[in-house]
């Protein structure tokens, strides 16, 4: 909902008309903000039938912008989803391209731009999501088949784009494939040397590396499924181990040098030491507005697609009354210094509370994955053994598939 145009908002960098669907605009708060960003309301079948009129001053509206050199933002699967691949893409982004070119005389110079989001956990506080920005499309190119047929034309735009958007995406031919992939990416790069073992990589580093995975799947499901079998079951033993190691978003070390291990012990034991009474006021600070954001999504029980919405819009509200509510109170009680100190200190103090508690947790997995190892050693040789082997496979299958992709290739190029 809000949250998907506001990562594109960001990574356009320019002020962006958004084309959303109608019943947005019917949501209280939200609608407002929408308006306020320059909306235009899409009515949808499933949604307004007898309403479906009003999009030809919508699209008008649309042209209009594009034609003045704005941009338009635009979601060309035409809803909110959580299922693992991109969903078919409507024409709509085509046709008024097309359209907005050839009233122009194919003088605008149009460009398409694919924007990808890929969340990691995106209901949860704090999640992770990469925005993939694709290579702008010049609608120009499609002009003389525009001419010959506009049907054939806009679905042939319509594919292109759908092309470009799976390069800025992950595409699981399933959910559980997710688990799959991010496995086979965390064991392979800490067998090869890749990646550290105890390293939470950044989405956006992982990324392309899932993207290819997935592919390699998809092929291997595929062209042997009952090679696809045997390497999923191998994969998820795999991820059952490490979960009951605990071992969380990284990998288990083959051996812990003890010297490591007490340098480890010292260096994050004086840092969350230091930085826990800062961590503790920001804590206290801000738990409210923090507990009422969580409180309210948990009361209105909203779709997974729009549970980050819902948190956002209680945080717009309760963050800022609890900031001047603090403030305020020192005030009151301490007069015009202490409510200067007071607005100075705490928003600092709350990013120094959410740093210290993710510090803390990855501290706590690490300890207790310590333990784990060392009360379960034999798990954690069968486990270097079967990351061993399974890296093996992976390598193979990297390479069968690269060979069979660059045979496509070639005959692609050779036929006629």
């Amino acid at each position: 909902m809000l949250m998907d145009p506001l990562l594109a908002l960001y990574a356009s960098g320019r002020r962006v008309r958004i084309l959303a669907k109608a019943p947005l605009f019917e949501i209280p708060v939200f609608a407002s903000v929408l308006r306020s960003l320059g909306a235009l309301p899409l009515y949808r079948v499933q949604d307004h039938p007898d309403q479906l009129q009003r999009n030809v001053s919508a699209f008008k509206e649309a042209m209009e912008s594009l034609s003045r050199g704005e941009t338009l933002l635009m979601f060309p699967e035409g809803k909110s989803h959580s299922e693992p691949a991109l969903a078919p893409l409507k024409s709509g982004v085509a046709r008024m391209s097309l359209e907005a070119e050839e009233a122009s005389g194919w003088q605008l110079g149009v460009k398409i731009v694919a924007l990808g989001l890929t969340y990691h956990r995106k209901h949860r506080f704090r999640s992770r999501v990469v925005v993939g920005v694709g290579e702008p499309i010049e609608v120009n190119g499609w002009r003389q088949q525009y001419r010959d047929e506009r049907t054939a034309a806009a679905r042939s735009l319509t594919a292109a784009v759908a092309s470009a958007l799976q390069r800025q995406t992950l595409n699981l031919s399933d959910e559980s494939d997710r688990e799959l992939v991010e496995t086979a990416d965390l064991l392979f790069t800490r067998a090869k040397g890749l990646a550290r073992w105890r390293e939470r990589e950044s989405l956006s580093n992982r990324l392309p590396r899932l993207r290819r995975l997935a592919e390699e799947f998809a092929w291997l499901r595929a062209s042997d499924p009952e090679r696809w079998a045997a390497l999923s079951r191998s994969l998820r033993s795999y991820a059952r181990r490490l979960r009951e190691l605990g071992s969380g978003d990284a990998d288990v070390p083959p051996r812990y040098a003890a010297g490591r291990v007490v340098r480890y012990i010292l260096r994050e034991g004086a840092i969350l030491g230091l930085t826990m009474p800062a961590a503790a006021l920001g804590s206290v600070a801000w738990y409210l507005p923090y507990f009422l954001s969580g409180f309210v999504s948990q009361l209105m029980r909203p779709p997974i697609e729009t549970v980050a919405t819902v948190k956002l819009l209680a945080a717009i509200v309760s963050y800022p009354a609890t900031y001047l509510g603090w403030i305020t109170l020192a005030a009151v009680l301490g007069g015009s210094v202490a409510a200067a100190v007071t607005a100075i200190a705490i928003p600092p103090l709350g990013f120094v509370a959410l740093e210290w508690q993710l510090r803390r947790e990855e501290v706590w997995e690490d300890v207790r994955l310590f333990f784990q190892v060392v009360r379960h050693p034999r798990m954690r040789d069968r486990l270097a053994e079967q990351r061993t082997a399974l890296a093996e496979q992976l390598e193979a299958i990297e390479r069968e598939w690269e060979s069979e992709r660059d045979q496509r290739m070639a005959a692609g190029r050779s036929t006629p």
